[in-house]
């Protein structure tokens, strides 16, 4: 068996949608020309191809914009997801999503796929085979050729919008109007000396307590006079 078949998730599912009969002769002789095919060329819907003198066509219809998008949506914070969404990866779990949750596979039914080649309308000849054997190959070096073909683009994230802050209205660094202040209530001399107690410190041999105390008093006959 030649090596053009493919070994991804995603390109043995293409492969085996296109060419049913992989094991069949006509297979076989699609493998060994699939090194020969030329001008390849992958867009929404369509991948166009020569190969021995023909020219091959294989079509789908692509996936739906709403359901892509909604899936995008979905894989958001998904790393397995998000690599297949961004075509880095072959992720079944994203052709599972599609495939049961939405109904609209990655890589569609065999029924699903449109086969034309220049010498056999219906595709049934190895040229076709010889195609997608190497389209799958492709995929297997770049996953993201799959997506192009189903149609399946890039989703541009959805703006955050700002929180809208409400402004103040008026003068914003008008201040309001100051309470009236409260008379003072007069406090006894040494008043702070009482509530503080005594401080375990001794100057010239008495507490420091009664040597302020005494100076509060000496301060109060002052201003008195």
């Amino acid at each position: 068996m030649s090596e053009w078949h493919g070994r991804g998730p995603w390109a043995r599912l293409f492969a085996s949608a296109v060419v049913p009969d992989e094991g069949s002769a006509r297979a076989e002789r699609g493998r060994v020309l699939a090194g020969e095919v030329e001008e390849l060329d992958v867009g929404a819907g369509r991948i166009a191809a020569r190969v021995g003198g023909c020219d091959v066509a294989i079509t789908s219809a692509p996936v739906s914009p709403r359901i892509w998008t909604a899936v995008a949506r979905f894989a958001r914070g998904n790393r397995p997801l998000e690599a297949g969404i961004a075509g880095r990866e072959q992720s079944v779990h994203l052709e599972h999503l599609l495939t049961v949750d939405w109904e609209a596979p990655l890589v569609p039914r065999r029924v699903a796929i449109g086969r034309t080649c220049s010498c056999d309308p219906d595709g049934t000849c190895e040229h076709v085979a010889a195609v997608a054997f190497a389209f799958a190959v492709e995929i297997d070096r770049d996953p993201g050729l799959l997506l192009r073909w189903r149609g399946c683009g890039a989703v541009e994230p959805e703006p955050v919008p700002e929180p809208a802050i409400p402004l103040p209205t008026g003068d914003v660094w008008l201040a309001g109007p100051l309470p009236e202040p409260r008379p003072l209530r007069p406090l006894p001399t040494g008043a702070v000396l009482k509530r503080l107690g005594p401080s375990g410190i001794r100057a010239g041999g008495v507490e420091l307590e009664t040597v302020l105390e005494r100076a509060y008093a000496a301060f109060a006959r002052g201003n008195d006079a």
